[in-house]
């Protein structure tokens, strides 16, 4: 009873009838992990599908910096493994029990076999797939972004603190006003019309050179400023490259499974069609094939898988 309830939480199975998911349980195998047990590893090949009976276990990923970041916690009804079973490719991510574990695990032949024979478990599929990679890009990005700015901080020397803040108080308000109010009363100060006060008479050049000193070293902190924040765009560009690199190919994944689904869909439909073909016609004249698999659903079906397409390309974007 425990197995089967669980089951029933799994999107893939809620819409099965009792006799429907007792003939999927009799198909899958029960394991159980220890806590702290890693249930699936990054890069390893996937051919199961794992559907959690008891117990928690974490979805873990390593981002640019690797640093371990847990993508969700998931309980009984919680399921994974689906994405590497259906594209044959290594394990995307990594998952670690909790405390202990039963789980059951579907072979990826009987989970192919049973997403032929029940298109909607296919849709239950490509939407989580959707919803998991969505979450993932946006915990990268905020996580790397985060970590170069930190990251550049905690290197900062005095002398490149002391550059960063005369050159931002350089290109202040109070910067100009100041230097208008020194300048104009140098100026004034030494006017002959003070004998024996100007220190610095016409053509003034103290004032010169202190401007022309200022203007130096203003430079020089300017330069350094700019050129400790160009190596840090510079990391922050790299990152965000990783990143969409990294969310490009999980989204061409994803394309690719809609495609392999959206043909088996037609192949199982164009299989109907050929075998409705020969029943007889059902009272009034109409065809069973036409009682049986109306315009209207393969119109619902279709719609479906469009607004899936809508929603994974506003990912991309």
């Amino acid at each position: 009873m425990e197995e089967l309830a669980a089951m029933r939480q799994v999107p893939l199975f809620s819409f099965m009838d009792e006799e429907e998911i007792r003939g999927i349980r009799a198909i899958m195998d029960a394991h159980t992990y220890a806590p702290g047990q890693v249930i699936i590893r990054e890069g390893e090949p996937g051919d199961h599908f794992y559907v959690i009976v008891r117990g928690r276990a974490q979805f873990l990923v390593h981002d640019a910096g690797g640093n371990e970041l847990q993508l969700e916690e998931v309980g009984p009804g919680g399921f994974f493994g689906e994405l590497s079973m259906l594209t044959g490719e290594p394990r995307a991510v990594r998952v670690r029990a909790v405390d202990e574990v039963r789980a059951l695990a579907l072979d990826r032949t009987e989970f192919l076999g049973f997403l032929q024979r029940h298109p909607p478990a296919a849709i239950d599929v490509l939407m989580t797939l959707g919803h998991r990679l969505h979450r993932t890009e946006g915990l990268l990005r905020q996580s790397v972004s985060q970590n170069v700015n930190d990251l550049a901080d905690e290197q900062l020397t005095l002398g490149q603190r002391a550059a960063d803040a005369i050159a931002e108080f350089s290109g202040s308000i109070p910067f100009l006003v100041g230097n208008v109010v020194w300048f104009g009363g140098w100026l004034l100060w030494n006017q002959p019309w003070f004998p024996g006060f100007d220190f610095d008479p016409y053509p003034f050049g103290l004032l010169t050179m202190i401007v022309s000193l200022e203007a130096i070293f203003l430079s020089i902190f300017v330069l350094v400023s700019q050129n400790r924040q160009s190596a840090k765009d510079r990391l922050s560009a790299e990152v965000d490259y990783a990143v969409n690199q990294k969310a490009g190919l999980e989204i061409g994944l994803v394309l690719r499974r809609l495609d392999d689904l959206e043909r088996s869909l037609h192949y199982n439909h164009d299989e109907t069609a050929r075998l409705l073909q020969g029943l007889p016609l059902l009272e009034g004249g109409e065809s069973a094939r036409v009682a049986l698999n109306p315009p209207s659903a393969r119109s619902t079906w279709r719609q479906r898988l469009q607004h899936l397409l809508a929603a994974i390309y506003q990912v991309l974007d």
